[in-house]
């Protein structure tokens, strides 16, 4: 019998008359954040062009107006930002509430000529300071001690928009970098750790700690506060995001899958994530419909057109 993993409600989905909604994510405090951008220019022809294998050129050509959203245990913020120019971003918060955006995509163009793709704003003190994350990002997270962890697609490893070619090496070229808040280079994924990373496909910060599941082998690499690494081994291909406890871990579907289908697993000693198919419900019974799902922690987040909810491991 196939056993069913239950979403509850946890708030509705807003909506800004004049504005489109370009990213959505959980910050590390449970925060839910929802930035919205004006609608002259949508970010749906950047969601067709990538459903149609295209990928977006990385200058948006103009600047825009945005506005974040923070929801959090029934408060509501909204924090207006200045003229900017993304495209397909990326926002989290950092733990003193400075936010932190960025574009999936930068260009290279010659040594003195590149995008800087990375913007911390202080609502505050309207201050704001750019940093290089690099081409390609799939995810990014802040962890509690305000670093921050990005994930990249293998563009954004192998090279794209002049990175690597004819441009410097990619700045995500391991796959996964933690910067610090004024973006320079931490740590990066080890390139003798055993396992190479070819394409980040999900990554859960929670704490000072960070879970990664990547292509080609497909295993899970936990990353210790201090960047000591931890192996297991999965017989999964292809899911996009996870949820974790010290005992479970909660995959979403597989390549080719429905929305609802999941992988439920259970930690052994010997390395390797034994899991089981389960279903994701909707607190009717109905099944998981398509939508955003991130994983912080212990939480799988859905986030679609009629709400956040929100499914926890044991």
């Amino acid at each position: 019998m196939i056993k069913s993993v239950q979403f509850e409600k946890i708030g509705a989905a807003p909506m800004l008359p004049g504005f489109s909604l370009a990213a959505s994510a959980v910050a590390g405090d449970q925060s839910l954040l929802f930035l919205f951008e004006s609608s002259e220019g949508s970010a749906e022809t950047g969601n067709a062009l990538r459903a149609a294998g295209v990928l977006p050129h990385p200058k948006m050509g103009r600047l825009k107006r945005y506005r974040l959203l923070r929801l959090n245990g029934g408060s509501e913020l909204w924090i207006d930002l200045p003229p900017l120019e993304l495209h397909d971003p990326h926002v989290d918060l950092f733990p003193d509430g400075r936010v932190l955006l960025a574009s999936a995509w930068c260009a290279w163009r010659a040594e003195r000529d590149y995008d800087v793709n990375g913007i911390i704003f202080d609502s505050r003190t309207a201050q704001m300071n750019r940093l290089l994350l690099g081409d390609g990002i799939s995810d990014l997270q802040i962890d509690s001690r305000g670093r921050i962890w990005v994930a990249y697609l293998d563009e954004g490893i192998f090279g794209n928009h002049g990175w690597g070619h004819p441009g410097p090496a990619p700045v995500g070229q391991a796959g996964l970098v933690c910067f610090s808040a004024l973006g320079e280079k931490i740590w990066e994924f080890p390139n003798d750790a055993g396992h190479a990373i070819y394409d980040c496909y999900a990554l859960n910060v929670s704490g000072a700690e960070a879970a990664i599941f990547f292509y080609s082998d497909f295993p899970v690499c936990w990353i210790g506060a201090d960047f000591q690494l931890t192996w297991k081994r999965t017989k999964l291909l292809g899911c996009h995001a996870f949820a974790m406890s010290e005992t479970e871990i909660l995959f979403s579907s597989q390549y080719q899958e429905s929305p609802e289908t999941a992988h439920l697993g259970r930690l052994d000693r010997d390395g390797i994530v034994m899991s089981k198919r389960a279903r994701l419900a909707m607190p009717d019974g109905s099944g998981r419909p398509s939508g955003r799902l991130q994983g912080r922690g212990r939480h799988l987040y859905h986030i679609g057109e009629d709400g956040v909810y929100r499914a926890t491991v044991d």
